[in-house]
């Protein structure tokens, strides 16, 4: 039986206010609610009395305003990006330099974010940046929406220093990959994906990950009472 449009309205508002406020959400994050036809008109009113604002299609978050600038903030591209998973039921995989550059290993801001997908895609602009999604091969997105997806993309388009052993910036990369790898949210489940997606990497990659996960545990060892 279809739910009274302001029932559902007061449902999706708790929900959304019980979560981190950049996060974006697709219709199909309320479908327990109440039927799709009653979710989108919700949605749309929320949008009309500027509870919501509209991304793209299927696309929504809470407008927040930039203290400094008195402007709308740009939407968290992470947040869309993983919000267009669900809405399109589809694999998606970040670009090694903007992986690079979300996990602190590099400070370059990039104006084009990559997104390797299994679905046929339009780009999405936010603010200054664009969101170009690529058709991508089934195969080549194992590592898609995984816990380590970050560190592994990262690593793809840091290699060339890997490999050139430059010992410097090994170091500094792996100190703060040792950091995420202890963290108390994420640590734990982006180890345990390192380790069952090993097979899946090059052999370079293997052994650095190997090191990695020891130092990681290692560190572990030496910070417990």
């Amino acid at each position: 039986m279809l739910k009274p449009t302001p029932v559902i309205k007061s449902q999706v508002m708790q929900r959304i206010n019980q979560a981190p406020a950049a996060k974006v959400w697709t219709p199909v994050d309320f479908l327990d609610l109440g039927r799709r036809d009653a979710v989108d008109k919700t949605l749309q009113r929320m949008v009309a009395s500027n509870d919501l604002r509209r991304i793209d299609r299927g696309l929504y978050d809470q407008p927040r305003m930039n203290s400094l600038t008195g402007q709308p903030t740009a939407p968290d591209y992470r947040s869309v990006i993983d919000a267009v998973g669900r809405r399109d039921q589809v694999r998606v995989l970040i670009d090694g330099l903007t992986a690079a550059n979300d996990l602190g290993l590099i400070y370059t801001v990039p104006g084009q974010v990559v997104v390797h997908t299994d679905g046929r895609l339009r780009p999405i602009q936010l603010g200054k940046l664009t969101l170009q999604f690529k058709l991508t091969a089934p195969s080549k997105l194992y590592w898609g929406g995984r816990p380590a997806m970050r560190v592994v993309q990262a690593l793809y388009w840091l290699r060339e220093g890997l490999k050139a052993g430059t010992q410097v910036d090994q170091d500094a990369i792996q100190a703060k990959l040792i950091r995420l790898l202890q963290d108390s949210s994420q640590g734990s489940a982006i180890r345990d994906d390192l380790r069952s997606g090993l097979h899946t990497v090059p052999s370079w990659m293997q052994q650095w990950m190997r090191d990695l996960l020891a130092r990681s545990e290692q560190a572990t060892t030496k910070a417990s009472p």
